[in-house]
């Protein structure tokens, strides 16, 4: 276990070299960088060059605190990273993992091979290449994205969007700012959520079919394109897709059914890595209690034990962290089928039987330990009844 803390002001740069492990940064009021990691002292070099420029190279996982106005760089991370409350500027380059930011300042992604979640970022967000999914969330900038490999998901983006290639689906929701762009091309379908009351020029070229379930909107064919305007068309949509295009409208009185399933998805997709994250906190805090109570013994059998201790914690910590991501996980599918039907993607049906895809799920967490057949059963009742 290594700790070690350095005074820095409240706006100190940190650059980090490489994490081999996951990296988890937060942001805190006192003027200080500290660093836990799970390793020995020699699997972290933490430095203090000046007082406010600070460097971290590590072989572990390890969680960073720091003053909420600090600037990040990332060379590199081969886990996954989270970034929490840290409101200065962010560069990250190569992620081997996920990537989860919340409440973050202007941020910067050159290369991501797992899934992205970003929510209230303060400022623009640019992600050069992004091998996963993508769950954007109130952007007060601009949303640029150069490449997604799968599925985006963009709500609240104030400053418009430029996506220039997204490999599956798109869902675009509102707000459709006066003067902003949201330019959008992607490999598959696109569907966007309007609200009534919008001012939106748009412009769409489509593989498939485009339809459009917006009453004042009348969608005519210009050089290719279907194009409509709505109310004085302030802000401009345009999209180039191989799929079809559907035009929903937002019915902003609706409540759970069209506003929150933004919101209610992507704080689920979110909670795994939360609770990721706290267990680290809380492993690495038990870990300097335990050897500073070792501090004043000498035994060999004692340390033993503590070890075995601290290893069952660790397993049930995990098995607790397993257990939430997969009720999560099962929610927000929930979640997004029930979105669907409200939308009007489908026609309203009967509750759906468990698939055999979440009853496998389940089973593998029982034969796991994650959990006791008789919370596996409860998981199956709730899905029978969703």
């Amino acid at each position: 276990m290594f700790k070690q803390s350095y005074e820095t002001s409240q706006e100190p740069h940190i650059e980090i070299s490489d994490c081999l492990g996951d990296l988890v940064i937060r942001g805190a009021d006192e003027p200080r960088v500290s660093l836990r990691s799970r390793g020995q002292d020699d699997d972290a070099d933490f430095r203090q060059e000046e007082e406010n420029e600070l460097t971290l190279s590590s072989r572990v996982d390890c969680t960073l605190t720091c003053p909420r106005g600090a600037t990040v760089t990332i060379q590199a991370v081969h886990g996954n990273l989270k970034v929490k409350d840290v409101t200065g500027a962010l560069n990250i380059g190569n992620v081997h993992g996920d990537v989860v930011l919340r409440h973050v300042g202007t941020s910067t992604l050159k290369q991501t091979h797992g899934d992205l979640n970003a929510y209230r970022i303060i400022g623009d967000l640019t992600v050069h290449n992004l091998s996963g999914d993508a769950k954007v969330r109130d952007v007060d900038g601009t949303l640029n994205m150069k490449q997604v490999g799968s599925d985006l998901k963009a709500n609240g983006i104030v400053g418009g969007i430029a996506a220039e290639m997204v490999g599956a689906d798109v869902l675009l929701g509102p707000p459709f700012s006066p003067g902003a762009v949201y330019r959008v091309q992607a490999g598959s379908d696109l569907r966007v959520r309007i609200p009534g009351d919008a001012n939106l020029s748009i412009s769409l070229r489509a593989g498939g079919h485009v339809r459009s379930r917006i009453p004042d909107l009348t969608l005519k064919e210009v050089d290719g394109a279907m194009s409509g305007v709505l109310g004085t068309g302030e802000a401009t949509l345009e999209a180039l897709v191989g799929g079809g295009v559907s035009l929903q409208l937002l019915d902003v009185n609706a409540g759970e059914g069209d506003n929150l399933s933004f919101d209610f998805v992507a704080d689920l997709e979110g909670l795994g890595a939360q609770i990721e994250a706290s267990i680290t906190e809380a492993m690495a805090e038990m870990e300097t209690r335990l050897h500073e109570s070792l501090g004043r013994f000498d035994s060999e059998h004692i340390h033993s034990r503590v070890e075995s201790v601290k290893e069952q914690a660790l397993r049930a910590a995990q098995r607790a962290a397993e257990r939430e991501t997969e009720r999560a996980r099962l929610r927000a599918e929930r979640a997004e089928r029930r979105w669907q039907r409200v939308s009007g993607e489908r026609a309203e049906a009967k509750p759906e039987p468990a698939t055999e895809e979440e009853r496998m799920r389940i089973l593998r967490m029982v034969e796991n330990g994650a959990i006791t057949p008789e919370q596996a059963a409860d998981l199956l009742a709730a899905l029978e009844g969703r």
